[in-house]
């Protein structure tokens, strides 16, 4: 099913603007309230215009604020980033170094280092108990 199309557009006549009363002889009446004043219309659309510029050049100086921001911010990741990067590294060989035993041999020092100290004070306790008292150990 197909319904027929009009010609014209909708509310449009076929005779276009010379069919409507005055048209023809380029006369153009316009009716406007009494209190109207143009000059005063035109001196607030100039104010409202210079206002329109104002923001606009504003919201362009708070986009390129914002633009100078974020590059700052990328520069600080990128530095960051390589920063991080390199303490990652640095930590990697620290633990590769800790594995590999440098840890144990300090302690096995320092388990010795008592034990021998340890087998030192005893040495001198059982010294003391064989010597009597008043007596020194060294001779003159």
């Amino acid at each position: 099913m197909s319904y027929a199309r009009p010609a014209t557009a909708y509310g449009a006549s076929n005779a276009g603007l010379t069919s409507r009363p005055h048209a023809s002889n380029g006369e153009v009446q316009l009716s406007m309230p009494r209190a109207f004043d143009l000059d005063d219309e035109v001196d607030g659309l100039r104010g409202k215009v210079k206002l329109l510029k104002r923001m606009s050049r504003e919201i362009g100086e708070e986009a390129t604020t914002r633009g100078r921001l974020i590059d700052g911010l990328e520069i600080d990741f990128s530095t960051s980033e390589t920063a991080m990067r390199d303490m990652r590294h640095k930590l990697d060989k620290a633990y590769k170094q800790a594995k590999s035993g440098h840890l144990m041999a300090l302690m096995f020092f320092a388990l010795c280092a008592f034990a021998g100290l340890f087998m030192f004070m005893k040495f001198v306790a059982v010294a003391r108990f064989f010597v009597p008292k008043g007596q020194s150990v060294r001779h003159h």
